[in-house]
């Protein structure tokens, strides 16, 4: 009996332990899980590929950015609108799309006016899944008091959660930084419309055609350098606003900008939008001599900027620095002659003679090919190219020549029709000479030191004599 009676009481020790075991392991749980009931966590989880819309309401206004597939870019659909910041809105979508609090500060809060909820900032999220009746919606109020971190709410929840300061910033952007710095963004190709306004008189004006080349349209019909004016538009699509200033300003001659120096008009494509712009640009920011920089206008939509002035320095170019250099076009391939006469400026009366297909060359009566020598044959073509590539001086469209007067030197082109293309050129000054077309004056003149200066046409001739002597 006494052994039966130990065992009843050791089984029933068991059985209170274990109870007793049980109770304080659950209690432990419970005590851990509330200890750690307001850490981080996921608030949303969204596939970035599926917004469609960004919708983000401050003190400012209201935007709603819609992404254009075809475009491949954010565009504003509701608000007003301006170029837009792409990286910034990116940033906004992708700090919303994977937003985790640090820790959950109040549980069903009943007074979220303490965390700055009583005119938060709010972002709405447009999914393919969701349409546009079910939005994410995010709420951000203050910043904390240390300033590590920003209170947020999840739409559907009365729990305030801070979230790291980052995306805090990234969602209470202001308007101004979701604006485009690029002065006109879009890629050098897609440039298609280019014009400079100085005082009121059009300086240069040009349009990309269909066919990709350029063509001038203002203030004439120059033939236009594809490399130089690529060179410009890549100079145009990086420039960078300096900061956005002000959003309709009531007096525009206070920033120079009543008769505005300069306008420059653009336009392009991106994807399948299209881009205009007029800007205007005014007087230095300050009056101090080492000023750099001035006011800028987005006439279209009334912005004004600041801006370096250097970076707009390709305003004050002259239109020499997109036309093609040269006189003329010639194509060897369809010539059967040059002739060039340079009569009292220089001792040089001669006819080259030119069978391009069949390698046929002569100079006068000397026959070049026959002479069987690379070095004179390619000194005959050196002399050539001289004549072909003969770079004009300037450009004078007020000036009128006495067309009635001898020409001092003359250059004839002769095709393999026998039609002809003659250069005139008429005295100006000493050493300056009007460049005649066909008879009509091209507006651009010729110095005398682009025939006779080093490498060029009479110093390439006298190569030539000497390796022919």
């Amino acid at each position: 009996m006494k052994q039966l009676r130990w065992i009843w009481i050791l089984a029933a020790a068991a059985v209170l332990l274990t109870v007793l075991f049980i109770f304080v392991d659950r209690r432990s749980k419970q005590q851990e899980e509330k200890a750690h009931v307001g850490d981080a966590k996921q608030l949303l989880q969204i596939d970035t590929e599926k917004v469609t819309d960004l919708e983000l309401k401050n003190e400012e206004g209201t935007l709603v950015f819609t992404w254009s597939d075809t475009a491949h870019t954010w565009e504003i659909t509701q608000g007003d609108k301006f170029n837009v910041n792409v990286y910034a809105v990116n940033a906004i979508n992708n700090y919303a799309c994977s937003l985790s609090s640090l820790k959950t500060v109040a549980f069903d809060c009943q007074d979220t006016d303490v965390y700055g909820f009583q005119d938060p900032t709010t972002l709405k999220i447009y999914t393919t899944d969701t349409g546009k009746d079910h939005p994410y919606i995010i709420y951000v109020g203050d910043p904390t008091p240390t300033y590590d971190a920003y209170y947020a709410m999840i739409d559907g929840s009365n729990d305030v959660y801070t979230i790291d300061y980052n995306s805090g910033t990234v969602f209470c952007s202001t308007f101004n930084s979701l604006k485009n710095r690029y002065l006109f963004d879009t890629s050098t190709s897609l440039v298609n419309y280019y014009k400079v306004e100085k005082d009121g008189e059009t300086k240069l004006e040009m349009r990309r055609g269909s066919d990709l080349s350029w063509s001038m349209l203002q203030p004439a019909n120059f033939a236009l350098s594809n490399a130089a004016i690529n060179e410009l538009m890549n100079k145009v699509v990086r420039v960078q606003i300096d900061a956005y200033l002000e959003k309709n300003p009531e007096d525009l001659k206070q920033y120079g900008l009543d008769h505005p120096h300069t306008k420059l008009w653009l336009e392009g494509t991106l994807g399948d939008l299209e881009l205009k712009e007029e800007i205007w640009f005014g007087d230095m920011v300050t009056s101090n001599e080492e000023e750099t920089q001035i006011y800028g206008y987005y006439a279209n939509s009334k912005q004004l900027f600041r801006i370096n002035r250097a970076e707009v320095s390709f305003t004050n170019d002259d239109i020499k620095s997109v036309m093609y250099p040269y006189c003329v076009e010639p194509d060897i391939t369809q010539l059967k002659s040059v002739e060039i006469d340079m009569g009292s400026c220089y001792d040089l009366h001669e006819t080259l003679h030119i069978d391009y297909e069949n390698n046929q060359y002569s100079l006068g009566d000397i026959d070049i090919t026959a002479k069987d020598d690379e070095n004179i044959m390619q000194l005959f073509q050196t002399f050539y190219r001289t004549i072909a590539t003969l770079k004009f001086s300037d450009v004078n469209l007020d000036e009128e020549p006495d067309m009635e007067k001898e020409p001092a030197m003359q250059i004839i082109y002769t095709d393999l029709k026998d039609g002809k293309m003659t250069l005139d050129f008429i005295e100006k000054s000493a050493n300056d000479f009007y460049l005649i077309k066909d008879g009509t004056y091209t507006g651009l003149t010729v110095r005398l030191n682009s025939f006779t200066g080093a490498g060029s046409v009479t110093d390439r001739y006298q190569m030539l004599l000497s390796a022919l002597k």
